[in-house]
């Protein structure tokens, strides 16, 4: 599952470290490219968003994941390549306006290891 298939929570998650929170997570593993392919890839992001805000907006969350009750809800977008500097920018106002709303909103770069001499 990730980005591609914008109708399917991806992951979710009750951290070992944060016990009164819950992580919606998304998995981005495309690359940027070009900036004729950011346009696309943030579309595709957008509308993987606007699927996990409406899961908890409508209150699907509490029916699918019970133990979502009283947490503090956080969506992640768990990526695989950097952000490029324009996109950082859309992440931050989506954090900020995700916040107005009560939920938290991140991004974690997930670093793929090589094996040596790679």
């Amino acid at each position: 599952m990730s980005i591609t298939n914008p109708q399917v929570i991806d992951i979710w998650a009750i951290p070992k470290s944060a016990p009164d929170s819950l992580l919606l997570i998304m998995v981005d593993p495309l690359e940027w490219g070009d900036e004729a392919a950011h346009s696309e890839h943030l579309l595709l992001l957008q509308e993987k968003i606007n699927t996990y805000i409406t899961f908890i907006e409508s209150e699907e969350i509490y029916r699918e994941i019970p133990d979502a009750c009283g947490k503090q809800l956080m969506i992640r977008v768990l990526g695989l390549h950097e952000l490029p500097e324009q996109v950082d920018w859309f992440f931050k106002r989506i954090g900020e306006l995700l916040n107005e709303r009560g939920i938290g909103f991140d991004f974690e770069l997930k670093v793929t290891e090589q094996a040596p001499g790679l």
